[in-house]
């Protein structure tokens, strides 16, 4: 069953990382969430080479620029479950759209990790180039652009970096296309369960109205697969 929700975010709970037992701990759990994640999807991925992920098309078609893969990993000796960008999107991405993925990248787990006591670093966020996940650089840039949408303001403002845990969310896949100042995001997230060594899967659809230089969420829709 499909549930449109207008201007409805869900609010995750924050944690601030400020010990070396809990950046380890993170580790070690994101780690373990890999290795379950490669057994538990790798059946649903795409066979096929990295150039067949990368599908340039017009204005207003989805672009897929986030998806994962299956690599070897030699320090375990065993093969892992990974988030794969296109980078030359990546590359050019504009500024509204650099906006709603590091929302998106903001709230959901993108193989994040310490670096430092007090910083968290994730790979999409790390691709938009805007900072630490809730670091000052990020939310000033990120506010900046939602700064009429009171909704999505409020949850950058009191947001805190985190570490993988025994629950954690993740990207899947994201598709992106922008025409006559739309942008819209179709997204597939998993959330994985350590505890139960278990995974289960999301999709949702975003819409954001674009108004010079600022961006507005007009539509969320989520739905369980």
């Amino acid at each position: 069953m499909n549930i449109s929700i207008k201007q409805q975010v869900v609010t995750e709970t924050y944690e601030p990382v400020n010990t070396t037992a809990r950046r380890i701990l993170g580790y070690i759990i994101f780690t373990a969430a890999l290795l379950i994640l490669s057994v538990l999807v790798q059946n649903d991925l795409v066979a096929g080479s990295t150039q067949e992920h990368r599908v340039y098309v017009t204005q207003n078609t989805l672009q897929k620029i986030v998806w994962r893969e299956d690599i070897y990993d030699p320090s375990i000796k065993g093969t892992v479950n990974v988030i794969k960008l296109d980078d030359s999107y990546f590359a050019n991405v504009s500024g509204p759209e650099k906006a709603v993925l590091g929302y998106l990248a903001s709230t959901i787990g993108n193989e994040c990790f310490a670096d430092g006591k007090q910083n968290v670093k994730c790979k999409i966020l790390s691709a938009l180039n805007i900072g630490y996940q809730c670091s000052e650089e990020s939310k000033s840039f990120l506010k900046s652009w939602f700064r009429d949408d009171a909704v999505i303001v409020n949850q950058i403002e009191n947001c805190k970096p985190t570490l993988p845990s025994s629950i954690e969310k993740t990207f899947e896949e994201v598709k992106i296309s922008s025409a006559n100042n739309v942008i819209k995001v179709e997204l597939v997230g998993l959330k994985l369960n350590i505890k139960e060594n278990s995974a289960s899967k999301w999709s949702e659809t975003l819409s954001f109205k674009v108004d010079g230089d600022k961006v507005t969420m007009t539509e969320r829709t989520k739905k369980q697969k």
